[in-house]
């Protein structure tokens, strides 16, 4: 029953991406961007849920690297564990998946104006 759901959520997952681009651009594993600037602390826990060929995903990657936003990649299609929490714990269906905190913000998708809102909230 378990695999069955797995074997739906993903095949849920690619539908809704089917526009994406497939080809890989980045590598699949999972990842932490280590803060250089300013402190870690500063910004709370950001986890990012990812698959490494999904442009929009690539685009959350890229805003958070280069504005040194600490956060933990974390791509579904490389782990069961990841799968299940994604498409189980929040109700997920396409990527990206943002989960900031200990899930006080959860946002579907990435639009950078709707993360930086969520996240001067939080941080405040």
């Amino acid at each position: 029953m378990r695999a069955t759901l797995k074997c739906l959520a993903l095949s849920a997952l690619i539908l809704a991406v089917a526009n994406c681009s497939t080809t890989p651009t980045e590598a699949k594993n999972q990842s932490s961007l280590a803060e250089q600037s300013a402190p870690a602390a500063s910004y709370p826990k950001i986890v990012l849920y990812t698959t490494a060929w999904c442009p929009i995903c690539k685009e959350a990657k890229e805003y958070l690297t280069s504005r040194k936003i600490p956060f933990t990649n974390v791509d579904v299609e490389e782990s069961e564990e990841a799968m299940a929490i994604f498409s189980e714990k929040y109700q997920a269906r396409s990527v990206p998946l943002i989960v900031i905190g200990n899930d006080e913000a959860i946002l579907k998708g990435f639009k950078r104006e709707i993360f930086e809102k969520t996240l001067s909230e939080l941080k405040k």
